[in-house]
Order: structure tokens, then sequence, then C-alpha cells
């Protein structure tokens, strides 16, 4: 799943004074205070709603990490797990 423009440039102003995100695989460097914003920007501005069990450090420590939390969140992905197509 591509990451939306929108999570990039947050985590990226987020992140600022450090670089840029520049692969999927890079630490983001999130405090826990940090990954609680994002967690509220993900609900008011996207209507993604992250549940407790999947509130965990590796769910936030890469950005490939949060591709994948955010593709478990698309409507297709969802359907699957309730077993419909």
């Amino acid at each position: 799943m591509e990451i939306p423009p929108k999570v990039k440039e947050y985590l990226n102003e987020t992140r600022a004074p450090l670089p840029s995100i520049s692969g999927p695989d890079e630490p983001l460097h999130l405090d826990s205070l940090a990954v609680i914003r994002f967690l509220a920007f993900l609900e008011s501005k996207l209507g993604i709603r992250v549940e407790d069990d999947e509130f965990h450090a590796g769910n936030f420590a890469i950005l490939g990490a949060i591709a994948k939390l955010l593709e478990s969140k698309s409507p297709t992905a969802q359907n699957i797990e309730r077993g419909e197509t």
C-alpha cells in the first residue's frame, strides 16, 4: 500500500528537524506523545481508528509498519477479515 501524501507530510512535519522520510524501513523516531498525536491525526483527518491491541511500538517504528497498519484498515482488508468478498 502506498502511504497517503497527507500522512507522509504529517510525519515529516512531526519529525522536524530530522530529514524527510526517505524509505519504508527508515526509523521514524517518534516519541510516545508524537504517536498519540499521530493517532489523533489519523482519526480526525482520515477517519482511521487504531484499536487498543494495535497500539504498540512496532506499528509506529517505521513507515512500512504504518503502511501495513493503514492497509489493514482499508475496506477491502476488513471485508476479507470478516469472510466477505
